[in-house]
Protein backbone atom coordinates (compact mmCIF):
# COMPACT_ATOMS: atom_id res chain seq x y z
CA UNK A 1 0.00 0.00 0.00
CA UNK A 2 1.16 3.54 -0.76
CA UNK A 3 1.37 6.18 1.96
CA UNK A 4 -1.97 5.95 3.83
CA UNK A 5 -4.38 8.79 3.22
CA UNK A 6 -6.87 7.39 5.75
CA UNK A 7 -6.16 5.45 8.93
CA UNK A 8 -9.03 3.94 10.90
CA UNK A 9 -7.32 2.35 13.90
CA UNK A 10 -9.33 0.02 16.17
CA UNK A 11 -12.22 2.48 16.28
CA UNK A 12 -15.36 1.92 18.33
CA UNK A 13 -18.44 4.12 18.61
CA UNK A 14 -21.30 3.51 21.00
CA UNK A 15 -24.73 5.17 20.98
CA UNK A 16 -27.15 5.32 23.85
CA UNK A 17 -30.59 3.84 23.44
CA UNK A 18 -33.58 5.88 24.51
CA UNK A 19 -33.64 9.63 25.12
CA UNK A 20 -30.47 11.64 24.64
CA UNK A 21 -30.06 14.58 27.04
CA UNK A 22 -27.14 16.45 25.57
CA UNK A 23 -28.13 19.96 26.66
CA UNK A 24 -29.66 21.80 29.62
CA UNK A 25 -32.85 22.33 27.60
CA UNK A 26 -33.18 18.57 27.02
CA UNK A 27 -32.75 17.89 30.74
CA UNK A 28 -35.36 20.50 31.74
CA UNK A 29 -37.92 19.16 29.23
CA UNK A 30 -37.27 15.54 30.27
CA UNK A 31 -37.62 16.44 33.96
CA UNK A 32 -40.93 18.21 33.34
CA UNK A 33 -42.24 15.19 31.43
CA UNK A 34 -41.37 12.89 34.31
CA UNK A 35 -43.10 15.17 36.83
CA UNK A 36 -46.22 15.23 34.66
CA UNK A 37 -46.02 11.49 34.12
CA UNK A 38 -45.64 11.85 30.39
CA UNK A 39 -42.43 9.90 29.87
CA UNK A 40 -40.48 6.96 31.23
CA UNK A 41 -36.96 7.13 32.57
CA UNK A 42 -34.19 6.69 30.04
CA UNK A 43 -33.22 3.20 29.10
CA UNK A 44 -29.71 2.43 30.28
CA UNK A 45 -28.81 0.26 27.28
CA UNK A 46 -26.31 1.25 24.62
CA UNK A 47 -25.73 0.17 21.02
CA UNK A 48 -22.24 -0.48 19.65
CA UNK A 49 -22.52 0.84 16.09
CA UNK A 50 -18.82 0.41 15.26
CA UNK A 51 -16.81 -2.23 17.11
CA UNK A 52 -12.99 -2.22 16.84
CA UNK A 53 -12.98 -1.47 13.11
CA UNK A 54 -9.50 -1.28 11.66
CA UNK A 55 -8.46 -0.45 8.08
CA UNK A 56 -6.19 1.80 6.06
CA UNK A 57 -6.69 3.41 2.65
CA UNK A 58 -3.70 4.27 0.50
CA UNK A 59 -3.29 7.56 -1.31
CA UNK A 60 -5.16 7.50 -4.64
CA UNK A 61 -6.98 4.26 -3.77
CA UNK A 62 -10.73 3.71 -4.29
CA UNK A 63 -12.28 1.63 -1.52
CA UNK A 64 -15.91 0.56 -1.28
CA UNK A 65 -17.76 -0.08 1.98
CA UNK A 66 -20.80 -2.34 1.75
CA UNK A 67 -23.03 -4.14 4.21
CA UNK A 68 -26.66 -4.52 5.22
CA UNK A 69 -28.64 -1.73 6.85
CA UNK A 70 -27.40 -1.07 10.36
CA UNK A 71 -23.95 -2.51 9.67
CA UNK A 72 -22.19 0.74 10.62
CA UNK A 73 -21.34 2.15 7.18
CA UNK A 74 -22.70 5.66 7.66
CA UNK A 75 -21.25 5.82 11.17
CA UNK A 76 -17.80 5.06 9.72
CA UNK A 77 -18.17 7.91 7.21
CA UNK A 78 -19.32 10.34 9.90
CA UNK A 79 -16.33 9.38 12.01
CA UNK A 80 -14.05 9.96 9.03
CA UNK A 81 -15.60 13.35 8.34
CA UNK A 82 -15.34 14.28 12.05
CA UNK A 83 -19.09 14.71 12.43
CA UNK A 84 -18.75 12.11 15.21
CA UNK A 85 -15.88 11.39 17.57
CA UNK A 86 -14.82 7.82 18.36
CA UNK A 87 -15.19 6.44 21.87
CA UNK A 88 -11.93 4.55 21.42
CA UNK A 89 -9.29 4.19 18.74
CA UNK A 90 -8.00 6.85 16.35
CA UNK A 91 -9.18 8.27 13.01
CA UNK A 92 -6.57 10.01 10.88
CA UNK A 93 -7.16 11.67 7.52
CA UNK A 94 -4.07 13.05 5.81
CA UNK A 95 -4.85 15.95 3.51
CA UNK A 96 -7.91 17.93 2.54
CA UNK A 97 -11.23 16.07 2.89
CA UNK A 98 -14.55 16.60 1.12
CA UNK A 99 -17.63 14.53 1.69
CA UNK A 100 -21.17 13.99 0.52
CA UNK A 101 -22.67 12.23 3.53
CA UNK A 102 -26.33 13.27 3.53
CA UNK A 103 -28.59 14.89 0.95
CA UNK A 104 -28.67 18.62 1.61
CA UNK A 105 -26.03 18.56 4.36
CA UNK A 106 -24.56 22.06 4.60
CA UNK A 107 -27.43 23.66 2.67
CA UNK A 108 -29.73 26.36 4.03
CA UNK A 109 -33.26 25.94 2.74
CA UNK A 110 -34.07 29.63 2.53
CA UNK A 111 -30.98 30.44 0.46
CA UNK A 112 -30.90 30.02 -3.31
CA UNK A 113 -28.89 27.43 -5.15
CA UNK A 114 -26.37 30.14 -6.08
CA UNK A 115 -25.95 31.21 -2.45
CA UNK A 116 -25.72 27.64 -1.22
CA UNK A 117 -22.87 26.89 -3.63
CA UNK A 118 -20.82 29.56 -1.84
CA UNK A 119 -22.04 28.42 1.60
CA UNK A 120 -21.41 24.72 1.01
CA UNK A 121 -18.10 25.38 -0.71
CA UNK A 122 -16.93 27.44 2.28
CA UNK A 123 -17.97 24.64 4.67
CA UNK A 124 -15.88 22.23 2.60
CA UNK A 125 -12.85 24.53 2.88
CA UNK A 126 -12.93 26.34 -0.46
CA UNK A 127 -12.00 30.02 -0.59
CA UNK A 128 -14.40 32.54 -2.12
CA UNK A 129 -11.97 33.08 -5.00
CA UNK A 130 -11.79 29.33 -5.64
CA UNK A 131 -15.59 29.02 -5.64
CA UNK A 132 -15.91 31.90 -8.12
CA UNK A 133 -13.34 30.28 -10.39
CA UNK A 134 -15.19 26.93 -10.38
CA UNK A 135 -18.73 28.31 -10.18
CA UNK A 136 -19.66 27.81 -13.84
CA UNK A 137 -18.29 24.24 -13.83
CA UNK A 138 -20.24 23.40 -10.66
CA UNK A 139 -23.48 24.72 -12.12
CA UNK A 140 -22.96 23.01 -15.47
CA UNK A 141 -22.23 19.65 -13.85
CA UNK A 142 -25.32 19.87 -11.64
CA UNK A 143 -27.47 20.92 -14.61
CA UNK A 144 -29.52 23.30 -12.49
CA UNK A 145 -29.01 26.53 -14.44
CA UNK A 146 -32.75 27.24 -14.58
CA UNK A 147 -33.16 26.79 -10.82
CA UNK A 148 -30.05 28.57 -9.62
CA UNK A 149 -31.92 31.52 -8.07
CA UNK A 150 -34.66 29.39 -6.47
CA UNK A 151 -34.55 28.66 -2.70
CA UNK A 152 -33.26 25.12 -2.28
CA UNK A 153 -36.14 24.24 0.07
CA UNK A 154 -38.16 23.92 -3.14
CA UNK A 155 -35.64 21.49 -4.68
CA UNK A 156 -36.42 17.81 -4.98
CA UNK A 157 -34.17 15.28 -3.22
CA UNK A 158 -32.57 14.54 -6.60
CA UNK A 159 -31.78 18.21 -7.17
CA UNK A 160 -30.28 18.41 -3.69
CA UNK A 161 -28.03 15.44 -4.47
CA UNK A 162 -26.96 16.88 -7.83
CA UNK A 163 -25.96 20.22 -6.33
CA UNK A 164 -24.30 18.66 -3.28
CA UNK A 165 -22.25 16.18 -5.30
CA UNK A 166 -21.27 18.83 -7.82
CA UNK A 167 -19.87 21.12 -5.12
CA UNK A 168 -18.09 18.29 -3.24
CA UNK A 169 -16.56 16.84 -6.40
CA UNK A 170 -15.10 20.21 -7.42
CA UNK A 171 -13.19 20.64 -4.17
CA UNK A 172 -9.50 20.00 -4.73
CA UNK A 173 -9.66 17.31 -2.07
CA UNK A 174 -7.12 14.65 -1.23
CA UNK A 175 -9.89 12.39 0.18
CA UNK A 176 -13.48 12.23 -1.11
CA UNK A 177 -16.20 10.51 0.96
CA UNK A 178 -19.40 9.57 -0.88
CA UNK A 179 -22.39 8.00 0.85
CA UNK A 180 -25.29 6.23 -0.86
CA UNK A 181 -27.10 9.54 -1.51
CA UNK A 182 -26.52 9.12 -5.25
CA UNK A 183 -29.41 6.63 -5.29
CA UNK A 184 -31.87 9.55 -5.33
CA UNK A 185 -30.49 10.99 -8.57
CA UNK A 186 -31.71 10.10 -12.04
CA UNK A 187 -29.93 7.43 -14.07
CA UNK A 188 -28.08 9.83 -16.38
CA UNK A 189 -26.75 11.93 -13.50
CA UNK A 190 -25.62 8.80 -11.62
CA UNK A 191 -23.56 7.81 -14.65
CA UNK A 192 -22.01 11.28 -14.75
CA UNK A 193 -21.18 11.00 -11.04
CA UNK A 194 -19.53 7.62 -11.55
CA UNK A 195 -17.47 9.00 -14.43
CA UNK A 196 -16.50 12.01 -12.31
CA UNK A 197 -15.36 9.76 -9.45
CA UNK A 198 -13.27 7.62 -11.83
CA UNK A 199 -11.53 10.72 -13.19
CA UNK A 200 -10.83 12.00 -9.67
CA UNK A 201 -9.31 8.65 -8.68
CA UNK A 202 -7.17 8.61 -11.83
CA UNK A 203 -5.99 12.08 -10.84
CA UNK A 204 -4.81 10.84 -7.43
CA UNK A 205 -7.84 11.52 -5.20
CA UNK A 206 -8.54 8.92 -2.51
CA UNK A 207 -12.15 7.72 -2.65
CA UNK A 208 -14.22 5.99 0.03
CA UNK A 209 -17.56 4.97 -1.46
CA UNK A 210 -20.46 3.65 0.63
CA UNK A 211 -23.28 2.16 -1.43
CA UNK A 212 -25.86 -0.61 -1.75
CA UNK A 213 -25.33 -0.64 -5.52
CA UNK A 214 -22.85 -3.49 -5.90
CA UNK A 215 -22.41 -2.92 -9.62
CA UNK A 216 -21.44 0.74 -9.13
CA UNK A 217 -19.02 -0.19 -6.38
CA UNK A 218 -17.27 -2.84 -8.48
CA UNK A 219 -16.95 -0.50 -11.46
CA UNK A 220 -14.97 2.04 -9.42
CA UNK A 221 -13.33 0.42 -6.41
CA UNK A 222 -10.23 -1.75 -6.30
CA UNK A 223 -10.80 -2.96 -2.74
CA UNK A 224 -13.93 -3.50 -0.68
CA UNK A 225 -14.68 -3.67 3.03
CA UNK A 226 -17.78 -5.62 4.13
CA UNK A 227 -19.25 -4.49 7.44
CA UNK A 228 -21.62 -6.60 9.50
CA UNK A 229 -22.98 -5.67 12.94
CA UNK A 230 -20.36 -2.96 13.32
CA UNK A 231 -17.37 -5.19 12.53
CA UNK A 232 -15.25 -5.86 9.47
CA UNK A 233 -16.56 -9.16 8.09
CA UNK A 234 -14.36 -9.21 4.98
CA UNK A 235 -11.76 -7.07 3.25
CA UNK A 236 -10.42 -7.80 -0.22
CA UNK A 237 -11.15 -7.70 -3.97
CA UNK A 238 -14.60 -6.31 -4.88
CA UNK A 239 -15.79 -9.48 -6.66
CA UNK A 240 -14.96 -11.69 -3.69
CA UNK A 241 -16.44 -9.14 -1.30
CA UNK A 242 -19.74 -9.11 -3.20
CA UNK A 243 -19.93 -12.90 -3.10
CA UNK A 244 -19.22 -12.84 0.64
CA UNK A 245 -21.83 -10.13 1.24
CA UNK A 246 -24.57 -11.81 -0.82
CA UNK A 247 -23.89 -15.19 0.77
CA UNK A 248 -24.07 -13.69 4.26
CA UNK A 249 -27.29 -11.80 3.52
CA UNK A 250 -28.92 -14.80 1.86
CA UNK A 251 -27.84 -17.18 4.61
CA UNK A 252 -29.39 -14.92 7.22
CA UNK A 253 -32.75 -15.28 5.46
CA UNK A 254 -32.46 -18.92 4.39
CA UNK A 255 -31.47 -20.23 7.82
CA UNK A 256 -34.51 -18.61 9.39
CA UNK A 257 -37.61 -20.82 9.59
CA UNK A 258 -40.51 -18.92 8.14
CA UNK A 259 -43.59 -20.40 9.74
CA UNK A 260 -46.66 -18.32 8.93
CA UNK A 261 -48.60 -19.92 11.77
CA UNK A 262 -46.64 -17.75 14.21
CA UNK A 263 -47.53 -14.56 12.36
CA UNK A 264 -51.24 -15.19 11.91
CA UNK A 265 -51.17 -14.98 8.08
CA UNK A 266 -52.52 -18.46 7.39
CA UNK A 267 -55.27 -18.28 4.76
CA UNK A 268 -56.60 -21.84 4.70
CA UNK A 269 -55.46 -25.30 5.72
CA UNK A 270 -51.88 -24.92 4.45
CA UNK A 271 -48.93 -22.95 5.80
CA UNK A 272 -45.32 -22.57 4.73
CA UNK A 273 -42.80 -24.35 6.94
CA UNK A 274 -39.76 -23.31 4.88
CA UNK A 275 -38.59 -22.37 1.38
CA UNK A 276 -35.09 -23.47 0.34
CA UNK A 277 -33.07 -23.48 -2.87
CA UNK A 278 -30.88 -26.46 -3.82
CA UNK A 279 -28.60 -27.48 -6.63
CA UNK A 280 -29.31 -30.71 -8.52
CA UNK A 281 -27.30 -32.70 -5.97
CA UNK A 282 -29.45 -31.51 -3.10
CA UNK A 283 -26.99 -28.98 -1.63
CA UNK A 284 -28.57 -25.93 -0.05
CA UNK A 285 -27.59 -22.77 -1.99
CA UNK A 286 -26.97 -19.43 -0.33
CA UNK A 287 -26.74 -17.76 -3.74
CA UNK A 288 -27.36 -18.84 -7.32
CA UNK A 289 -25.43 -18.24 -10.52
CA UNK A 290 -27.40 -16.83 -13.48
CA UNK A 291 -28.57 -19.35 -16.10
CA UNK A 292 -27.95 -22.25 -13.72
CA UNK A 293 -30.32 -25.04 -12.70
CA UNK A 294 -31.99 -24.71 -9.32
CA UNK A 295 -34.52 -26.71 -7.34
CA UNK A 296 -37.01 -24.78 -5.21
CA UNK A 297 -37.98 -26.90 -2.20
CA UNK A 298 -41.23 -25.71 -0.62
CA UNK A 299 -42.24 -27.38 2.65
CA UNK A 300 -45.93 -27.03 3.33
CA UNK A 301 -47.65 -28.07 6.53
CA UNK A 302 -51.26 -29.10 5.94
CA UNK A 303 -53.97 -29.52 8.53
CA UNK A 304 -56.14 -31.62 6.21
CA UNK A 305 -55.81 -33.94 3.23
CA UNK A 306 -55.94 -32.22 -0.19
CA UNK A 307 -56.32 -34.65 -3.06
CA UNK A 308 -55.61 -32.18 -5.85
CA UNK A 309 -53.29 -29.49 -4.55
CA UNK A 310 -51.96 -26.87 -6.97
CA UNK A 311 -48.78 -24.99 -6.10
CA UNK A 312 -48.11 -21.52 -7.50
CA UNK A 313 -44.93 -19.47 -7.00
CA UNK A 314 -44.45 -15.87 -8.14
CA UNK A 315 -41.24 -13.89 -8.41
CA UNK A 316 -40.69 -10.14 -8.11
CA UNK A 317 -37.67 -7.94 -8.63
CA UNK A 318 -36.28 -5.79 -5.78
CA UNK A 319 -38.27 -2.87 -7.19
CA UNK A 320 -41.49 -4.89 -6.97
CA UNK A 321 -41.97 -5.66 -10.67
CA UNK A 322 -43.47 -9.04 -11.57
CA UNK A 323 -40.80 -11.27 -13.12
CA UNK A 324 -42.21 -14.79 -13.24
CA UNK A 325 -45.32 -16.77 -12.31
CA UNK A 326 -45.34 -20.57 -12.32
CA UNK A 327 -48.44 -22.65 -11.58
CA UNK A 328 -48.34 -26.45 -11.40
CA UNK A 329 -51.98 -26.64 -12.48
CA UNK A 330 -51.29 -24.79 -15.72
CA UNK A 331 -48.49 -27.30 -16.32
CA UNK A 332 -50.88 -30.20 -15.75
CA UNK A 333 -49.38 -31.22 -12.40
CA UNK A 334 -51.41 -31.68 -9.20
CA UNK A 335 -50.17 -33.01 -5.88
CA UNK A 336 -51.79 -35.59 -3.60
CA UNK A 337 -50.97 -33.99 -0.25
CA UNK A 338 -51.57 -35.68 3.07
CA UNK A 339 -51.66 -33.95 6.45
CA UNK A 340 -48.38 -32.89 8.01
CA UNK A 341 -45.25 -31.50 6.33
CA UNK A 342 -45.03 -32.12 2.58
CA UNK A 343 -42.08 -31.33 0.27
CA UNK A 344 -43.19 -29.86 -3.05
CA UNK A 345 -40.33 -29.27 -5.43
CA UNK A 346 -39.93 -27.29 -8.61
CA UNK A 347 -36.89 -27.67 -10.87
CA UNK A 348 -35.96 -24.70 -13.05
CA UNK A 349 -33.37 -25.72 -15.63
CA UNK A 350 -32.23 -22.27 -16.78
CA UNK A 351 -32.88 -19.19 -14.67
CA UNK A 352 -31.97 -16.22 -16.93
CA UNK A 353 -31.85 -13.55 -14.24
CA UNK A 354 -29.19 -10.91 -13.78
CA UNK A 355 -27.55 -10.26 -10.41
CA UNK A 356 -29.57 -9.04 -7.46
CA UNK A 357 -31.95 -10.13 -4.73
CA UNK A 358 -35.38 -11.31 -5.83
CA UNK A 359 -38.39 -12.36 -3.76
CA UNK A 360 -40.88 -15.23 -4.10
CA UNK A 361 -44.33 -15.73 -2.73
CA UNK A 362 -46.15 -19.07 -2.40
CA UNK A 363 -49.78 -19.91 -3.11
CA UNK A 364 -51.62 -23.20 -2.76
CA UNK A 365 -55.03 -24.12 -4.16
CA UNK A 366 -57.50 -26.96 -3.70
CA UNK A 367 -58.36 -27.78 -7.31
CA UNK A 368 -61.53 -29.65 -6.29
CA UNK A 369 -63.12 -26.73 -4.45
CA UNK A 370 -61.22 -23.84 -6.04
CA UNK A 371 -60.37 -22.54 -2.56
CA UNK A 372 -57.12 -20.70 -1.92
CA UNK A 373 -55.44 -22.51 0.96
CA UNK A 374 -52.33 -20.31 1.16
CA UNK A 375 -51.19 -16.91 -0.12
CA UNK A 376 -48.00 -15.49 1.40
CA UNK A 377 -46.34 -12.09 1.05
CA UNK A 378 -43.27 -11.78 -1.19
CA UNK A 379 -40.97 -12.68 1.68
CA UNK A 380 -38.73 -15.51 0.42
CA UNK A 381 -35.43 -14.13 -0.94
CA UNK A 382 -33.33 -15.59 -3.75
CA UNK A 383 -29.93 -14.03 -4.44
CA UNK A 384 -28.51 -14.15 -7.98
CA UNK A 385 -24.78 -13.41 -8.04
CA UNK A 386 -23.24 -12.47 -11.38
CA UNK A 387 -20.25 -10.69 -9.81
CA UNK A 388 -21.42 -7.38 -11.25
CA UNK A 389 -20.85 -8.43 -14.87
CA UNK A 390 -24.28 -7.30 -16.06
CA UNK A 391 -27.12 -5.03 -15.06
CA UNK A 392 -30.80 -5.11 -15.77
CA UNK A 393 -33.13 -8.02 -15.07
CA UNK A 394 -32.12 -10.79 -17.47
CA UNK A 395 -28.86 -12.59 -18.14
CA UNK A 396 -28.00 -13.79 -21.65
CA UNK A 397 -25.21 -15.86 -23.14
CA UNK A 398 -22.87 -13.51 -24.96
CA UNK A 399 -19.68 -13.27 -26.95
CA UNK A 400 -17.41 -10.30 -27.72
CA UNK A 401 -15.13 -9.95 -30.70
CA UNK A 402 -12.83 -7.58 -32.50
CA UNK A 403 -12.96 -8.30 -36.21
CA UNK A 404 -11.47 -6.29 -39.04
CA UNK A 405 -13.39 -8.40 -41.55
CA UNK A 406 -16.92 -7.18 -42.15
CA UNK A 407 -18.11 -10.79 -42.39
CA UNK A 408 -18.66 -12.09 -38.89
CA UNK A 409 -19.00 -15.82 -38.46
CA UNK A 410 -18.28 -18.32 -35.73
CA UNK A 411 -14.58 -18.27 -36.61
CA UNK A 412 -14.39 -14.56 -36.00
CA UNK A 413 -16.03 -14.51 -32.60
CA UNK A 414 -14.00 -13.66 -29.55
CA UNK A 415 -13.90 -15.35 -26.16
CA UNK A 416 -17.22 -16.72 -25.01
CA UNK A 417 -18.20 -15.67 -21.52
CA UNK A 418 -19.36 -18.65 -19.46
CA UNK A 419 -23.09 -18.67 -18.97
CA UNK A 420 -22.74 -20.45 -15.66
CA UNK A 421 -20.56 -19.61 -12.71
CA UNK A 422 -19.67 -22.24 -10.15
CA UNK A 423 -22.23 -22.19 -7.33
CA UNK A 424 -20.84 -22.20 -3.81
CA UNK A 425 -22.91 -24.29 -1.39
CA UNK A 426 -23.38 -23.04 2.16
CA UNK A 427 -20.72 -24.39 4.49
CA UNK A 428 -23.00 -25.25 7.42
CA UNK A 429 -23.63 -28.75 8.75
CA UNK A 430 -27.40 -28.52 8.39
CA UNK A 431 -27.38 -26.74 5.03
CA UNK A 432 -28.28 -29.71 2.85
CA UNK A 433 -31.83 -30.40 1.77
CA UNK A 434 -33.20 -33.84 1.25
CA UNK A 435 -32.41 -35.15 -2.25
CA UNK A 436 -34.06 -32.58 -4.47
CA UNK A 437 -35.44 -34.66 -7.30
CA UNK A 438 -37.85 -32.50 -9.23
CA UNK A 439 -41.52 -33.31 -8.91
CA UNK A 440 -42.72 -30.53 -11.15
Amino acid sequence: MSHPAVEFLQVSKRFRLGENHGSLRDLVVAGARRILGGARRDEEGTFLAVDSVDFRVGSGEAVGIIGPNGAGKSTVLKLLSRILRPDSGAVRVHGRLAGLIEVGAGFHGDLTGRENIFLNGAILGMSRREIRRKFDDIVAFAGLESFLDMPVKRYSSGMYARLGFSVASHVDADVLLVDEVLSVGDAVFRLRCLDRMRRLVRGGTTLIFVTHDLEQMQSICTRTIVLSSGRVAYEGPPGDAVGHYLSAVSRTHCDRTTDLATSGHQVGSAEVFSVRFCDLSGNHLSWIAPRSSVVMDVQLRLSRFIANCILEVNLRSPSGHAVLSLNSGRDGVRFDCDTGVQHLRLRINDLPLSGGQYFWNVRAWDADTGACELDTPFRYPMVINENGRASGMISVEREWSLNSDETVGEAGLGRTLPSQIAVAPTQSDDAACEPCSAEA
